[in-house]
């Protein structure tokens, strides 16, 4: 896997990962999506991660870094993480990486992604516990 220095237009499964995201259901993903269907890519890493540059105006109502995550097994049958980072309301990366910290052999297609959501950590403040 080569990393990349220039932006390019995502490939199509590059995309279909993206959308395929979208599909659960968490808070901001109707602002995202726009942000996600007009965006630029470039590889990063050795696990296929890409960072994300939105070619459109606007902000996400996102409530925590990653809002939507996904797993999939890889060619192995170890589980890949697929992770969407949005940073103030952008799309920043869309990460890879394995169970066992090995490289991504190869990313599955999309239809093979569980997507998992996770609640945002309730504001029980910093306080002692109670008495």
């Amino acid at each position: 896997m080569t990393v990349e220095s220039e932006f390019r237009k995502p490939t199509s499964e590059e995309q279909a990962l993206l959308n395929h995201l979208l599909q659960a259901d968490f808070p901001g993903r109707d602002e995202l999506a726009p942000l996600l269907q007009h965006v630029l890519v470039r590889t990063i890493d050795e696990d296929h991660g890409l960072e994300l540059q939105s070619q459109v105006e606007g902000r996400a109502p996102i409530v925590k870094r990653i809002p939507v995550e996904a797993e999939a097994k890889d060619q192995d049958g170890v589980v890949i993480h697929m992770a969407l980072h949005v940073i103030d309301g952008r799309p920043v990366e869309l990460e890879f990486y394995r169970e066992n910290t090995e490289p991504v052999r190869k990313i599955p297609p999309p239809s093979a992604f569980e997507q998992i959501v996770l609640p945002p950590i309730p504001d029980k403040g910093w306080g002692p516990p109670p008495a």
